[in-house]
């Protein structure tokens, strides 16, 4: 039970001065008492719904002041979206309760805010954000709408003088709200039972700071305006931050795959991370948690426009608009005013479409309704300046006799202009009438996020739910429609049966007009059923039921993952992992390193004992020393340098080590330590028989294509490693570079599917090379049932007995193989470790008077692995073969 902010300042007073007979020990148990037994869990499922703008209706009404102790009149708008999620989330998803939390319309004196939020979450279930004039001011009017709007649109503010430019204030405007509104989520959020809903791009930071605060928040994000292209958003200053707090939720969701795409486009080319389809879902793998990247258009509530037909404003407003237009095919565009619509575009069109046909001046109309515009900047007056002089002109060339002007003209006289301008704002009962006898809906912009005119207009023209009672008013039976609708608008990939135009080219929009207006009812009729079918079946429930669900699955499928942050600031983001994978205690490895009488590590190079790099990193003189002294020891039966590197490579670095396994090749070529310190050894091939005439006859197929793709790739280069080949395309662009990648797989895979070899992708890069080739080799050799063959002999020193501490290491995919060979090896009765029904899993504590089995497989780096230890980096690496050192050459081998 929360408590009102008196009752908390009362009791802090008490705190102070608890009274007579009582100290404040005694008053704070008293209130832990009372709020334990006031405070009961609600443990159903609720979303929590984040917006810049509650579904509220508010109005100044002191009247009503002391039955609600405020001055405010509030009621829900039934036309916003986030109201109208609530029935799709309720019935059909698991959730049990809705709770809105955002800004409100008008500022609420100091004094009142207390009584407001009351009110609001008691009858709406609303909570609102106070954020004060002059932080909305920075936040929304500054940076969301001066800055993000025209960004997200593809304007970038060129000239110095531009209000558009970004400001660092409005930046940190924009930060403090979106901190202000996480504050108030987690003041109200349960965490283990709720699912955050967060929307648009005011909010964009939100995420990170919910998963600041709790690790395992199942945090959802939509985006209502489009996502521009990575050339455009990397103008962004902020821009790595930003993705960041996208990628901080656990599903993003865009109207459509364009905006998606360029999401992904911009978090591989910024962040340099990989996408994949993942149930047929696309998924960005993010430090271990998978962040769903959700294709999934809004929808429109389709029972109230249904009923809104009915209403008798919407009626008799019909009733006029078919009056007022009757003989003339009507040609309906509704927009905002502002630069991003296309109006002037779409009245250009009209122009040219009359000049060519002027017999159709008598036979369409165009009524075009601009609502106010929500900013005001010299371009939108040039636009609004255009529209008003295309509009007298065409009146006065194509309209009535007495050529008047419909400039300010509210539709509803009955004039005979071409052109109808509604230049106000409309009431829903008011667009519902227009929609309903609209012959055709016609959609200019030139770059929006949704816009869902179109849907709005087919359920108009669709009638009430009774077909008899629409049918009698007029609407035809079978249902007509027509639509011509930008590219560049969201809802234009969903509707396939509308006039697909580039609204920049008038002759195409001319086009699509005139064909629209002799189209056939048969025609009509056909793009109508189509689009009702879609649209009635993809409401706005269904849109937020869908998004929900799908949060829920991702994130219900990750409940037993050990998260953790890290990160400063807004670079914050939480680290998934295996309930079993954890950070190696270094302390703990060395002294079981100590304990043990016999010893396998097995070590990789690159990445692991040294930086990964593009070049050749040799190993310096400290290193060379630490393995020689470990290979030196008896107890070590075996010291493994395990490497894709070449042979030749692995001799000239190693040859001074004489004690040191050395794998070449991920496994092609073993080359045996030399404990006596006689001659060396010489590599032998650990691949049957034959292979090497297989590899020979593969790389006359693979090289030329190679190459190819060289040539074509610019940055790519190729690592010829003699039994395998390398494509490596790290400094090429990324998105080019991928691509490449996957058609070179495809092609490989085509033209070696009678080849034993394998191809496989790797983090940046395709790699080839003999089948059965893998580092789980020498665990085989090492660990597997011939391993008395391939161990240091006791004729060596090395001490009698099984192996009891293993350690493999490595830093990328082909250590995974290594790591799994462990894994399994250490279990078979007949290999090299010490076998113990009570022994405990490999890096757990002993128990009493058994052996004790030490089992290392490590990663390095913090990523999903088949480990069960991660080390941060190669330095770690080093820091753990000198402590190995330092306690071998502290104990002898007989302690």
């Amino acid at each position: 039970m929360r408590r009102a902010a008196s009752t908390s300042m009362h009791n802090l007073q008490e705190l102070v001065n608890p009274g007579p007979g009582g100290t404040m020990l005694d008053r704070i148990a008293q209130l832990e008492a009372e709020e334990a037994r006031g405070t009961s869990v609600d443990q159903s499922e609720r979303v929590v719904i984040v917006c810049n703008s509650l579904p509220l209706k508010m109005r100044h009404d002191p009247e009503g002041s002391e039955e609600r102790g405020h001055s405010w009149h509030f009621e829900m708008d039934p036309d916003s979206i986030y109201a109208q999620t609530s029935v799709g989330i309720l019935e059909k998803t698991s959730a049990e309760k809705v709770l809105w939390i955002g800004g409100l319309g008008s500022e609420v004196e100091l004094f009142e805010q207390d009584a407001v939020a009351e009110d609001l979450r008691d009858r709406f279930s609303c909570v609102p954000v106070f954020l004060g004039a002059e932080l909305k001011d920075k936040h929304y009017k500054g940076f969301c709408k001066g800055f993000l709007w025209p960004l997200m649109h593809y304007v970038l503010p060129m000239s110095p003088q531009s209000a558009g430019r970004y400001n660092k204030v409005n930046w940190q405007g924009y930060l403090a709200a979106n901190k202000r509104f996480a504050d108030k989520v987690v003041e109200h959020l349960s965490p283990d039972y709720d699912f955050v809903w967060v929307h648009d791009y005011h909010l964009m930071l939100l995420p990170t700071f919910l998963r600041k605060r709790y690790n395992t928040v199942r945090c959802g994000y939509f985006l209502h305006c489009p996502f521009p292209s990575s050339e455009i958003f990397k103008t962004f200053p902020n821009r790595d931050l930003v993705l960041r707090g996208l990628l901080n939720a656990d599903v993003v969701g865009f109207h459509t795959f364009d905006y998606a795409r360029h999401f992904l486009s911009c978090t591989t080319r910024l962040l340099g991370l990989n996408h994949k389809t993942e149930r047929g879902a696309l998924a960005i793998d993010y430090y271990g948690r998978s962040v769903s990247v959700k294709i999934c258009p809004t929808g429109v509530d389709v029972a109230r426009l249904q009923e809104g037909i009915l209403w008798p404003d919407s009626v008799q407003r019909r009733q006029a608009y078919r009056a007022q237009f009757e003989g003339r095919k009507v040609f309906l565009g509704v927009d905002d005013f502002d630069v991003f619509k296309g109006i002037e575009l779409k009245l250009q069109a009209f122009e040219l479409l009359l000049s060519q046909h002027p017999e159709l001046a008598d036979k369409i109309v165009m009524v075009q309704v601009c609502n106010p515009a929500r900013g005001d900047s010299r371009e939108l007056q040039e636009v609004q300046q255009e529209v008003f002089d295309i509009v007298e002109r065409l009146n006065a060339t194509y309209g009535s006799i007495d050529g008047r002007s419909s400039k300010t003209s509210n539709g509803e006289s009955g004039s005979n202009n071409v052109v109808e301008l509604i230049n106000r704002g409309t009431t829903l009962a008011e667009r519902i009438a227009l929609l309903s006898v609209a012959d055709c809906a016609v959609v200019t912009a030139t770059r929006d996020g949704m816009n869902l005119l179109p849907y709005d207009y087919i359920t108009c023209r669709q009638g009430p739910i009774s077909v008899d009672a629409g049918t009698a008013d007029g609407y035809p039976q079978p249902r007509q429609s027509s639509l011509i609708m930008s590219e560049f608008v969201g809802c234009s990939s969903s509707l396939s049966g509308a006039f697909r135009v580039n609204p920049w080219n008038t002759d195409d929009v001319a086009d699509a007009m005139y064909r629209a207006a002799l189209l056939s009812g048969s025609e009509a009729e056909a793009r109508h059923e189509r689009h009702w079918k879609y649209i009635h079946e993809h409401t706005v429930g269904y849109w937020a039921a869908s998004n929900i669900n799908e949060l829920k699955r991702l994130t219900d499928g990750t409940g037993n993952a050990r998260c953790y942050g890290l990160g400063f600031g807004l670079n914050f983001r939480v680290v998934a992992m295996d309930p079993d994978f954890r950070a190696m205690d270094t302390v703990a490895c060395a002294a079981d390193y100590g304990k043990a009488k016999k010893r396998v590590l097995l070590i990789d190079y690159d990445g692991t004992l040294v930086q990964a790099a593009s070049y050749d990193v040799s190993p310096d003189a400290e290193l060379l020393s630490h393995l020689t002294a470990l290979a030196a020891d008896p107890r070590n039966a075996m010291v493994c340098i395990v490497s894709g590197r070449e042979r030749k490579q692995l001799d000239n670095w190693f040859r001074n080590v004489p004690g040191i396994a050395l794998l070449a090749e991920h496994g092609f070529w073993y080359k045996p330590p030399n404990w006596s310190g006689s001659e060396p050894k010489d590599w032998q091939m650990l691949v049957p028989a034959g292979t090497e005439e297989t590899i020979k006859r593969w790389r006359e197929i693979v090289e030329p294509i190679l190459d190819q793709y060289h040539d074509a790739t610019d940055g790519s280069l190729i690592r010829d490693k003699g039994t395998s080949m390398i494509w490596d395309y790290r400094d090429a662009d990324p998105d080019f570079g991928q691509w490449q990648a996957k058609e070179l797989m495809d092609h490989l895979e085509s033209v070696l599917v009678n080849e034993q070899v394998d191809v496989f992708p790797g983090h940046n890069h395709v790699e080839i090379k003999a089948h059965g080739v893998s580092k789980a080799t020498p665990v085989e050799m090492f660990l597997g049932e011939n391993w008395q063959v391939h161990l240091r002999p006791e004729s060596e020193g090395a001490t009698p007995g099984k192996v009891d501490f293993v350690m493999a290491i490595g830093d990328d995919r082909s250590d995974e193989e290594m790591f799994m060979a462990v894994d399994e090896l250490v279990l078979n009765p007949e290999g090299a470790v010490v076998q113990k029904m009570s022994c405990p899993m490999p890096g757990k504590e002993k128990s009493k008077g058994h052996e004790h089995l030490s089992v290392y497989c490590v990663t390095v780096g913090q990523k999903p692995s088949k480990a069960d230890f991660y080390l941060d980096d190669s330095d770690d690496v080093v820091q753990l073969v000198r402590n190995f050192t330092a306690t071998g050459q502290s104990q002898s081998p007989s302690t």
